[in-house]
């Protein structure tokens, strides 16, 4: 996150060496849901709290959260 110091806390999964990668079925979602995923995702690059990285052996689909203000939360469940 952004403002945080990588000495406190940094998200990482650890890896079992030998593990076999997993790559989720792509799951189907209103379009209207995918404007909201896409305007959030956005929001959260221009905060600088993602960043790009490249394990295309293992993806994970995001889950969407409705809230009850009619927003979302986007979670992804490793």
């Amino acid at each position: 996150m952004p403002g945080l110091d990588r000495n406190i806390v940094v998200h990482k999964i650890p890896l079992e060496e030998g593990c076999k990668p997993v790559k989720q079925k792509l799951r189907r979602a209103h379009p209207d849901i995918w404007i909201k995923v896409k305007a959030e995702l956005e929001k959260q690059w221009n905060a600088g709290f993602l960043e790009v990285v490249k394990y295309p052996q293992w993806v994970s689909n995001i889950v969407v959260v409705p809230k009850k203000e009619g927003k979302i939360r986007v979670c992804v469940n490793f």
